[in-house]
């Protein structure tokens, strides 16, 4: 089985290679993949459980470029009323669920995700598609396959936590995020708007 890391290494790789926005949850993720690889594209949520995905739509819609949304499964189950949202993307929107079955930044309590199927979920939300993998190459083709699909696809990882001490904190204010996203993608929001 994969740890964070190296699915968040993976879809580094994926989110790069697509130009693509990368939207994450709270906790333990935006920390670790700050850590990793720091880029204007990434979109690092600050306390907001659950609103990943609404934020990549919202994106999705204004600029039509490629968004990922990237979020433990205690984000994904916080956030279940944005799922149905994720149909309305006109751009390809990828929603990374990285489940390792537990609430690891605030302690480690056990999620309702082993007894949950984020699969189904994305199906019965409109998704174009949905798979769950444990694997690394298996991790890649799905990305692959889920930005070359031009659509919405849900990529649900079990991963194991990575031990050792957390990853150093986001040492950006949020509005310094939000500054150095727009900067980035404005160009994109505006050609889209035009072509509206």
């Amino acid at each position: 089985m994969l740890t964070r890391g190296e699915a968040l290494t993976r879809v580094t790789r994926a989110a790069d290679a697509a130009d693509a926005a990368v939207f994450t949850g709270n906790g333990l993720i935006p920390r670790a993949l700050y850590a990793l690889s720091d880029r204007a594209e990434n979109f690092y949520m600050m306390g907001s459980m659950g609103l990943a995905l609404p934020m990549a739509v919202g994106f999705s819609k204004l600029s039509g470029a490629v968004a990922f949304a990237v979020e433990g499964d205690g984000n994904t189950l916080m956030g279940l009323s944005a799922a149905p949202l994720a149909a309305a993307a006109t751009g390809p929107l990828v929603h990374v669920v990285l489940d390792n079955g537990m609430y690891e930044s605030t302690g480690g309590q056990g999620s309702p995700a082993p007894r949950f199927s984020f699969v189904k979920m994305a199906e019965a939300c409109g998704y174009s598609t949905a798979v769950s993998v444990a694997e690394g190459e298996a991790l890649s083709l799905a990305l692959s396959a889920a930005v070359g699909g031009g659509h919405v696809g849900l990529v649900h990882v079990l991963v194991a936590t990575d031990g050792g001490p957390p990853p150093p904190r986001v040492p950006f204010h949020p509005a310094e995020i939000t500054e150095r996203f727009i900067a980035r993608f404005r160009e994109d929001v505006s050609r889209q708007e035009t072509a509206q």
